[in-house]
């Protein structure tokens, strides 16, 4: 099938505006071969956070530090809060909007105990409405906040790990 060259030219220049602006998608963390095996240390073993910065790591290419290394990188999390509060009320005093907000305090040290990463803050908030008649909603609403700021935390240390890494002289 033969596309008219307007259409053709309509393409070019689409590809060209997402080339000339600087759009680049996001790529992996790249870990350095010579940066040694990796551990993520986190105070609750089944935080869904270290686990999705390990996998985030194991995808750039970080070599999993088995429990026999004695000398692995080491990405920790000093501390995770949560908090939640009313952002706007109504005239009855009734929450009408809320704010979930994650903080996350991190490190990463090389394998020698040298500084990658100074310790960190990063944090993240989003608002949602909270509707009385769907309180039930309002509950699983949360869950699902939460599910995705954590997704967002991982991805958020991992670019900031990633530019460090970058940075770093071994």
């Amino acid at each position: 099938m033969k596309h008219p060259p307007f259409l053709r030219a309509l393409a070019c220049t689409c590809v060209l505006a997402v080339g000339a602006c600087g759009f680049q998608p996001r790529a992996e963390v790249a870990i350095p071969a010579n940066l040694g095996p990796v551990k993520v240390a986190v105070s609750d073993p089944y935080s869904p956070l270290g686990d999705a910065i390990a996998r985030g790591l194991t995808r750039g290419g970080a070599q999993p530090a088995a429990a026999t290394d004695t000398q692995v990188a080491t990405l920790r999390i000093v501390s995770e809060e949560w908090n939640e509060g009313p952002v706007s009320v109504d005239a009855f005093s009734h929450v009408r909007e809320d704010v979930v907000t994650y903080t996350v305090k991190f490190t990463m040290t090389s394998a020698t105990n040298a500084t990658i990463a100074p310790v960190q803050v990063a944090k993240l908030q989003r608002n949602y409405v909270y509707d009385d008649a769907h309180a039930l909603g309002t509950s699983q609403e949360q869950a699902t906040i939460h599910e995705e700021l954590q997704r967002d935390m991982a991805a958020t240390i991992l670019r900031r790990i990633g530019i460090a890494l970058r940075n770093f002289k071994a």
